[in-house]
C-alpha cells in the first residue's frame, strides 16, 4: 500500500499573465520523530528500487539513475525511507514553465522550512533526502556536535529565467532548490550568508556539504560561483553539470 496521497493544488496555484507561479497554499508542518528515519521494508522492492537509507553521494549510480527515469520507483524509494510526501498533478502554463510530475515533502529527517510549499521533481526530492541523510546530518555532528533539525530553503518551483540569460531556470521545471540555512538541535543557526567563508567549524561544515553535493546533484552552485549565490546553495537535477 502506498503511504502517500494524491492532492490537487489547482486552488493553491495561480498563474499570472506573466506566467509567474505563486503557490499560496501551505503544507502543514508535521511533527518529526527524532533520529534517523528508518526504511519500511514492507514497501521496499528487493533488488529493484534504490534504498535511500543506504546510498550516499557515491552510491550505485546506475540504480540512482532509476530515480530520474522511473517515477514510481522514485516514489517507492521515498516511502521506503519513511519520507512523507504528497504527489502533485501536472502543471503547465504559457512560457514553458511547469512539470509533468512533482511531489511536496511533508517530513523527512529534519523539518523543512520555506516561505511557501516546495514542489519538486521526485528525483530532486530523493537527492535532497540522500544529501540530508548521508552528508548534511553526519557533517553537522562531525563539525558542530549537534544534529540538524531544520533546513531552511528559499524555494524550489518558480517560473523564472536564468539571471543574465535568455533561457528558463531549472526552477521553472521543479528541478532545483535553493538552500539557505540549517538549524541545529542546540538552537544554533548556520547560514550560507553568514558562515560559508568563516574559519572554524561552521564554515568547515558548509564547505564540506557544498563539496559533497557536487557528487550527487547535476549542478551545485554556492557563494564561490557569484554574488547572487552568496546566501544559498543552488542544487538541481536538470541534466547539465557544474560544481562551483
Amino acid at each position: 500500500m502506498r503511504v502517500h496521497t494524491l492532492i490537487a493544488i489547482g486552488a493553491g496555484l495561480m498563474v499570472a499573465a506573466t506566467a509567474a507561479f505563486v503557490i499560496s497554499s501551505r503544507v502543514a508542518e508535521a511533527s518529526n520523530s527524532s533520529g534517523f528515519a528508518r526504511p519500511n521494508y514492507e514497501l521496499a522492492r528487493a533488488g529493484a528500487i534504490p534504498d535511500l537509507t543506504r546510498y550516499g553521494s557515491l552510491g550505485d549510480t546506475v540504480r540512482l539513475e532509476q530515480l530520474r527515469t522511473d517515477e514510481q520507483a522514485c516514489h517507492y524509494a521515498l516511502a521506503a525511507a519513511d519520507v512523507k510526501f504528497t504527489e502533485l498533478p501536472p502543471i503547465h502554463a504559457s512560457g514553458g514553465c511547469g512539470f509533468d510530475e512533482a511531489v511536496v515533502v511533508k517530513t523527512s529527517i529534519a523539518k523543512w522550512k520555506a516561505p511557501e510549499v516546495l514542489p519538486m521533481a521526485c528525483d530532486l526530492a530523493a537527492k535532497l533526502h540522500l544529501w540530508e541523510r548521508h552528508v548534511v546530518i553526519p557533517a553537522a555532528e562531525k563539525y558542530l556536535g549537534s544534529p540538524v533539525v531544520e533546513i531552511e530553503a528559499f524555494g524550489s518551483f518558480q517560473c523564472r529565467r536564468v539571471s543574465g540569460a535568455d533561457r528558463l531556470s531549472e526552477h521553472a521545471f521543479a528541478k532545483a532548490a535553493d538552500i539557505a540555512a540549517f538549524r541545529l538541535a542546540d538552537g544554533r543557526r548556520i547560514s550560507v550568508l553568514d558562515h560559508y567563508r568563516s574559519k572554524g567549524p561552521r564554515g568547515d561544515f558548509l564547505r564540506e556539504i557544498h563539496e559533497r553535493a557536487c557528487g550527487l546533484f547535476d549542478v551545485t552552485l554556492g557563494p564561490d560561483y557569484n554574488a547572487e549565490h552568496k546566501n544559498h546553495f543552488h542544487l538541481d537535477v536538470g541534466g547539465e553539470h557544474a560544481c562551483r
